[in-house]
């Protein structure tokens, strides 16, 4: 009677310890990837200083690449100080604008009827990230960003840059044009 009651006893822990080691490893799989539910927003402001040639209403003009050079890791050390740059998991663009400072001739953003945005990063094919149609406003181009686009890998380095497409309204040349580009970006990051 002993020895079944010690081979029940032995038994029953083998399965204990089974189980606490299987639940350990489901444990481990969980906790990597754990990511902070709530995304945070992270604004930048970029002046910029580019020449604007529309010659035809027609054709779309391609603005010289602006180098962007944002790098996350300060704003994510800031919300959450134990994480990086490394722990970005997901890098999404929710508001963009690009508003008049000053240029050579006067020229107004409203010679500009469309516009779109695309991000460009070593390694990684240009993508549209924002568009603006039938700007009509002389001061500002409010853009709608591309609904759920991942822009991670594009952050995970600090050379990124982005390319100005616009379509004129009125054809125009003004060799120097300086602009702010406003941009808001939900950021979300795990361990």
């Amino acid at each position: 009677m002993r020895k079944i009651t010690a081979s029940i006893f032995l038994m029953s822990m083998l399965i204990v310890a089974g189980s606490v080691v299987y639940n350990c490893s489901k444990v481990d799989d969980i906790v990597e990837n754990i990511s902070i539910p709530i995304p945070f927003s992270v604004p930048t402001t970029t002046d910029i200083t580019v020449p604007l040639v529309i010659a035809d209403t027609i054709n779309e003009v391609t603005i010289p690449e602006i180098p962007l050079n944002i790098n996350f890791d300060t704003d994510i050390k800031e919300e959450y100080p134990s994480l990086s740059i490394n722990n970005l998991k997901s890098a999404k663009l929710s508001l963009l604008s690009i508003d008049y400072v000053s240029s050579e001739d006067s020229t107004a953003l409203s010679v500009i009827k469309n516009a779109k945005i695309l991000i460009k990063a070593p390694n990684l094919d240009e993508v549209v990230m924002a568009e603006s149609t039938n700007n009509t406003n002389s001061s500002s181009i409010s853009f709608t960003p591309v609904a759920d686009l991942q822009l991670l890998n594009y952050f995970k380095t600090n050379q990124n840059s982005i390319i100005l497409k616009v379509k004129g309204r009125e054809e125009d040349v003004d060799d120097i044009m300086k602009l702010k580009i406003n941009a808001t970006f939900k950021l979300e990051v795990g361990l």
